[in-house]
């Protein structure tokens, strides 16, 4: 199994790299700047410059190339503005999409926001710009063919994981959960070989990841 990680520098992308090597797991991480994929090599990680914003469909396409499976774990951070947020997490998403595509891609996998419907676009608040970017790009993956997993996590927490979950779709208020957390969700989803599409909701809860990923 060859998983591409895009973003892996990111909260959730750097614990998922963490955990696939600790398990001796085949991927590459994808990042954007060069000191990123030299710091990743020094430590004998198989790294690949790679930038959503500025690659275009056809270099895009070339990088997933000989891929089972993408994760794309990209953000633009809470920092930037709308410009940011449409060029990286609307378009940049869009763009791995479809490079996906014609590279053949197994399974695109996608982290997106804890409620990505258009019912959540008025009460997400200063959120609803970004909102309203992954309600279109979780759209144009489930329109696009490709096989896919879109994982909707909670508030994101910089704390240990729990290695406990619970999955629905939809809850109603909004939980959180542990970052390393979420990338053990997706390293679970990653080594499933099903064609099933999935929409999953993920909280802290209590059932073991491993068993909640296996019942959905």
């Amino acid at each position: 199994m060859s998983i591409l990680i895009i973003g892996a520098n990111g909260g959730v992308g750097s614990k998922l790299v963490d955990q696939l090597t600790e398990e001796g797991k085949t991927f590459t991480a994808g990042v954007r700047k060069e000191d990123q994929k030299a710091a990743l090599e020094e430590k004998g990680i198989k790294s690949l410059l790679i930038d959503v914003e500025k690659d275009d469909i056809d270099t895009l396409k070339d990088k997933v190339k000989g891929f089972e499976k993408v994760i794309f774990s990209v953000g633009s951070g809470g920092s930037t503005g709308a410009d940011k947020t449409i060029t990286v997490d609307l378009d940049g998403a869009i763009k791995t999409i479809e490079a996906s595509k014609i590279a053949g891609i197994q399974r695109y996998i996608m982290v997106s926001t804890y409620d990505s419907r258009r019912e959540a676009f008025e009460a997400s608040g200063d959120l609803k710009p970004y909102t309203i970017v992954k309600h279109y790009a979780d759209e144009y993956l489930k329109n696009s063919g490709l096989t896919y997993s879109i994982i909707h996590p909670g508030v994101l927490l910089d704390e240990p994981g729990t290695g406990k979950i619970d999955v629905g779709a939809f809850f109603e208020g909004r939980g959180s959960i542990p970052r390393e957390d979420v990338a053990s969700v997706l390293k679970e989803v990653a080594q499933e070989d099903g064609e099933d599409n999935q929409e999953f909701q993920i909280v802290q809860g209590e059932t073991d990841i491993k068993e909640a990923i296996a019942q959905i």
